[in-house]
């Protein structure tokens, strides 16, 4: 060996020049190739061992490569040596070739050195260094076959062992590794290790263990699957020659059978005897396909079990009966695979109350790995209402009458519930009764309440606005809904005939004054219009504040506006009684009061004048004696002409007594003159 170290030292100097020459070359040259070797190769005596030198053409165009050894040491040859390949552009080309150790050859080290030449450029010239080792024969063997595979539980630390026999001629010192794909956690059970390796040294034809464990991880989400698992390959590195022997074994996943409660809702709330569902997502977490096992148990608020509702897909309790939807149990569900139950409650018709359920599910075959979880469903009662009223009813109002209002209400809640009229308030002196009466409804039912009576106040202007707010209260007296009714005083057209003198004059005119008061309760207007029986000459004579056409000499109508409330005004009007008629007659003049506020409304006064006919009125230039015989032939001629007349005026005249005298006796009582409102006909004032 010293020998050896002395042939390096010499060399050294000569080989390190020639090795750094080329590097510079390659650095000057790196566009036009570049190149890569195994830095070390072990070959046995009377042994070939392939070896390869790799080249990448860099440059653009074709190149021809000659690939040659520069230094061979003794005894090693090189086989396939020189080669020339042609290297298109960016492409790699490699060279292999063997180099041979003779059977006697020592068990040494020694370094080989390689040109790359180029036949573009002779500048091109690239130096390969690789060292050679002759070494001792190997001969490692795991004593099992080169594959073998173990069923193993989860949560458990598997020990493995195998032995390995060192069947060479030489001690050797054997490095361990292990090598897997999958994350579970292993280590050795060996007294030498260095991380993630282990040593032994063996001796020739002796045998050895190897010893290592490895976790198995629980089954989650359905994985590993059953029978299925990682692979681990178990490598055993020679120190003589660094071959490597390599044993295998999988770690198969025994059946678990296991489930789980991904998801339930947490709680459910329902309307008195309603019904509701709510969703649980259970799953297979197991390694296999399987079905799984579903049950309902009702609980206690303490949780602890009802005695008298064991465990089952349905069970009922104090009124509330609870079933599970979708829960069959022939369905078979793959690892990891989900499904939908639903859990329906129908709830007693209560006003509160509630239930406790807990959800039971395993694997089959698994009861002991059950999985529960808890939920609760909660009668919640909803009271409320809505109420309407037509706006028009009551909307207008006369003094001192009544009306009636409808009231509708639904039940807009989730349970029945008895509804009543309570008054919150009222203005403008209205009286407002709400009926007593409670009504009981069903949800989403719709009733009228028994009408709720408005009275207005005696003495109210026209127009003069009231309103009254009426709520609508449930059974507990809570309000649930309000309505505002609003009403307004209609106005009251009445105008009241006062003072009425009439007088007739010895020319026949009938001149007529008259008072005329608003009574109503409103400021109005009139349109005093004078009409008669006869074509006569008439008109009035105006008030000041009165509206007539202009230019008109007898106006025989005018208008007052703005009369307030309990005033009067006067008018006269006059009538030319006829004087050309031939016989006698009565002229009708009928004075007419029409309201501004309300045109179809008027009130009319009848007045009277009689007139004589031509033949029976005096001559006033008749001067002279008297005529006995023509009075007495006139006389006999009036009595036949007007006997029935004359019986007549009698008859009329007891009638007018007795009206005169009625009529003092209604003027000692009211105050007024009588009056008539005319709807359709008018008819004679004197009859009434």
């Amino acid at each position: 060996m010293r020998w050896l170290l002395l042939i390096v030292v010499v060399l050294l100097p000569v080989v390190g020049p020639a090795i750094a020459t080329p590097s510079d070359a390659g650095g000057r040259n790196q566009d036009l190739i570049d190149c890569s070797a195994p830095t070390e190769v072990i070959v046995h005596r009377d042994e070939t061992a392939g070896t390869y030198i790799t080249v990448h053409n860099t440059a653009d165009v074709n190149q021809r490569i000659t690939v040659q050894a520069l230094s061979v040491p003794e005894p090693l040859t090189t086989v396939g040596l020189p080669a020339t390949l042609e290297l298109v552009p960016n492409h790699l080309k490699q060279f292999s070739f063997g180099v041979r150790a003779p059977a006697d050859a020592a068990f040494q080290t020694m370094t080989m050195t390689f040109s790359i030449t180029s036949d573009m450029n002779s500048d091109v010239n690239e130096t390969v260094l690789m060292n050679v080792t002759v070494a001792p024969q190997s001969n490692l063997n795991f004593g099992v076959d080169d594959f073998a595979s173990f069923t193993v539980d989860e949560t458990v630390r598997t020990a493995v062992a195998v032995n390995i026999t060192n069947n060479a001629s030489f001690t050797d010192d054997v490095t361990f590794s292990l090598y897997s794909a999958s994350s579970w956690a292993w280590g050795w059970s060996m007294p030498l290790t260095a991380g993630e390796v282990a040593y032994t040294t063996m001796a020739p034809d002796s045998l050895s263990y190897v010893y290592l464990w490895v976790d198995v991880p629980p089954v989650l989400d359905g994985a590993p699957l059953a029978q299925t698992g990682p692979r681990f390959t178990l490598s055993a590195v020679s120190g003589l020659d660094n071959a490597v022997s390599t044993w295998t074994f999988d770690l198969l996943m025994n059946e678990k059978k296991n489930v789980s409660i991904d998801q339930l809702d947490a709680s459910l709330t329902v309307a008195p005897n309603q019904d509701g569902r709510l969703n649980a997502v259970v799953r297979n977490v197991g390694n296999a396909p399987n079905t799984l096992n579903i049950t309902l148990q009702g609980l206690n608020p303490d949780g602890t079990p009802i005695l008298d509702a064991p465990a089952s897909d349905r069970f009922s309790s104090n009124g509330w009966v609870v079933a599970l939807f979708g829960g069959l149990e022939n369905i078979l569900l793959q690892p990891n695979e989900s499904r939908v139950i639903e859990i329906g409650f129908q709830s007693p018709n209560d006003f509160v109350g509630e239930i406790h359920v807990e959800l039971r599910v395993f694997a089959s075959g698994a009861p002991a790995a059950e999985r529960t979880a808890r939920t609760v469903a909660t009668i919640e009662r909803i009271s409320s209402a809505s109420a309407s009223v037509n706006a028009n009813e009551c909307s207008t109002m006369m003094p001192n009458t009544s009306c009636q209002v409808n009231i509708t209400v639904e039940n807009t809640g989730n349970a029945y519930n008895t509804l009543v009229l309570r008054q919150k308030s009222t203005t403008g002196g209205f009286n407002v009764g709400v009926p007593s009466v409670g009504l009981v409804m069903q949800p989403g039912e719709s009733k009228t309440f028994p009408p709720v009576v408005v009275s207005a106040p005696q003495e109210a202007a026209a127009f003069s606005l009231g309103s009254s707010a009426v709520e609508v209260l449930d059974d507990t007296g809570d309000v649930v809904d309000e309505v505002i009714l609003e009403f307004t005083i209609a106005p009251v057209i009445k105008w009241t005939f006062r003072n009425v003198d009439e007088e007739l004059s010895v020319k026949g005119r009938l001149s007529i004054a008259m008072e005329v008061r608003n009574d109503g309760n409103a400021m109005d207007g009139l349109v005093v219009q004078l009409q008669s029986s006869h074509a006569v000459d008439m008109g009035f004579i105006p008030p000041e504040s009165a509206l007539f056409e202009e230019g008109v000499e007898f106006p025989r109508s005018f208008e007052i506006n703005d009369v307030p409330l309990n005033a009067n005004f006067t008018f006269r009007a006059w009538v030319q009684l006829p004087q050309d008629q031939t016989s006698n007659g009565t002229v009708y003049v009928n004075t007419t009061v029409r309201s501004k506020l309300a045109p179809d409304t008027f009130f009319v006064h009848t007045s009277t004048g009689d007139y004589l006919g031509v033949p029976w009125q005096s001559d006033p230039e008749e001067q002279g004696g008297l005529d006995w015989g023509g009075m007495a032939n006139t006389a006999i001629l009036y009595a036949r002409a007007w006997g029935g007349v004359i019986a007549s005026v009698v008859l009329a005249s007891l009638i007018l007594y007795k009206a005169v005298v009625d009529r003092k006796r209604r003027q000692e009582r009211a105050s007024i003159l009588p009056y008539q409102e005319v709807q359709e006909t008018s008819d004679d004032w004197m009859s009434r």
